[in-house]
């Protein structure tokens, strides 16, 4: 009987030994990581920022060079009506609802794969911040784009709408979504960074 109880006494300290190491190493590496700040030489990337506006006018762009346009760039493209009875939302790119989290993510990255800075906006060193209204149908077609904020360069905005238009089609609106469309305000920040 004795011999019974020391063995399972030795039992317990062979499992209950790693344990603790195990325990004392983790907190030691939580630790030391903490103290450890491996971004100082990286700088963040603020590629675009997405928020969700209220409708404001839409506005023609400002060229330094060119007159007041009459025409917006995406005049031609007409806002496809929204079918009878359909609902429509609009959502934050970054927003944090897991209900549209996945979807957006996945929008946002078809868009970055194809942005990138104008030659010849970067040429004329025009930086400003574009805002773009996307319209999603439920299929995935982009049932408009639409400038809502001009930078003030007619290159750099008449830029973001066709990167949209061809970062089209998108995937299909989620079934558990009930939407018809979807609109996503977008702001496009271009800077030239010194």
């Amino acid at each position: 009987m004795i011999l019974s109880s020391e063995r399972t006494m030795d039992s317990k300290k062979i499992f209950l030994v790693p344990v603790i190491i195990s325990i004392i190493g983790h907190a030691a590496l939580i630790t030391a990581g903490s103290m450890v700040d491996l971004r100082d030489n990286v700088k963040a990337a603020e590629i675009f920022t997405v928020q969700i506006t209220q409708p404001q006018e839409i506005v023609s762009p400002k060229n330094e060079k060119e007159p007041a346009q009459d025409k917006l760039p995406n005049q031609g493209e007409s806002e496809k009506p929204l079918p009878e009875g359909g609902r429509e939302d609009t959502v934050d790119i970054s927003s944090s609802d897991v209900k549209y989290a996945a979807y957006l993510l996945g929008v946002k990255k078809k868009i970055l794969r194809l942005w990138s800075y104008p030659v010849a906006a970067y040429e004329k060193s025009e930086e400003g911040v574009v805002v773009i209204r996307i319209s999603i149908d439920a299929n995935g077609t982009l049932a408009q784009a639409a400038l809502m904020t001009s930078s003030g360069f007619a290159t750099l905005d008449d830029s973001t709408l066709n990167i949209i238009r061809a970062a089209a089609p998108f995937s299909p609106l989620p079934e558990q979504y009930d939407l018809s469309r979807l609109h996503i305000v977008a702001s496009f920040r271009y800077r030239i960074k010194d």
